[in-house]
């Protein structure tokens, strides 16, 4: 249901008597850290990778998520934050928060339309999000918030282990609104293109709403039903709203939650079950 879219080199000559130990410890030791410094590169580049992916289509002026966003920074878009400070009457509180579910329902709604069988994206062994859900993959210093931290394993070696398909999920989502939404478009709308001009004091603090709003989505669906929410990750905190501003307005969106737990958590299942699914290339 839709919401409310070569030259052969000449061999060289034998040194008389082997290099110093020390010098041959220094080599491999250069090749080592070479080595691992590939390896961050290439580990970077995926999520960087599925970033720009979505990106491209959260951005894109044609296509169904850019309009949702641009209401709500546009000159003409209502101040939200009144929805806080008890300015609002009951009219004017009813309309800002159907304003606030549109946006989150129709973001969250053409965002789960998002799984192409190719590319970046794709549900092949071969795309940028498989190589994100796979055991054993090392990710930059810094990527998770503590709180996602301890909802996933490590080995000895800060290699992922044991991905199920809540793990999966996790870290699906986790990409698709925590790192390309809420801390990239939302937190830094200049910078990320969002906007190529200064914003409003209202635009900036609308989507300060909207990304403490999704945010609250993504710790609801980060754990199983009935399991405690995920808690406010304290490397983001200052930037957002609290739980306790924000509760004259959860308050109201209970539906708008709903309905968008059930489309995450319904298109996270199928993505991970056709991600699994993959056939191994040839």
């Amino acid at each position: 249901m839709a919401p409310a879219q070569t030259r052969i080199a000449e061999p060289r000559a034998r040194s008389l008597s082997p290099p110093p130990v020390g010098t041959i410890s220094k080599k491999i030791e250069r090749l080592r850290n070479l080595t691992v410094d590939k390896r961050e590169r290439s580990n970077e580049k995926v999520e960087a990778e599925i970033v720009a992916a979505l990106h491209r289509i959260y951005l894109n002026p044609s296509g169904n998520i850019y309009p949702v966003l641009a209401d709500i920074i546009s000159p003409k878009a209502y101040d939200l934050t009144n929805l806080l400070r008890g300015r609002t009457n009951e009219r004017e509180t009813q309309v800002m928060i159907q304003e606030l579910q549109y946006v989150v329902e129709n973001l969250v709604y053409h965002m789960t339309e998002i799984m192409p069988s190719t590319g970046v994206l794709g549900t092949h062994r071969k795309s940028a999000v498989y190589e994100l859900i796979k055991d054993g993959k090392r990710f930059p210093d810094g990527y998770f918030w503590q709180v996602e931290l301890d909802r996933l394993q490590f080995t000895e070696n800060g290699r992922t282990a044991g991905v199920g398909d809540a793990e999966g999920f996790l870290l699906i989502v986790g990409i698709y609104i925590s790192r390309s939404l809420i801390t990239t478009l939302l937190m830094k709308p200049v910078d990320y293109g969002l906007s190529s001009q200064q914003l409003s004091d209202i635009a900036e603090r609308n989507l300060k709403i909207l990304a403490t709003t999704l945010l609250y989505l993504v710790r609801r669906v980060s754990g199983s039903r009935g399991r405690a929410m995920m808690p406010m990750p304290s490397e983001i905190s200052k930037y957002l709203y609290t739980d306790e501003e924000m509760r004259p307005v959860y308050g109201k969106m209970a539906k708008s939650f709903n309905y968008a737990e059930g489309l995450l958590r319904e298109w996270g299942q199928e993505y991970m079950k056709r991600l699994r699914a993959a056939p191994v290339p040839n």
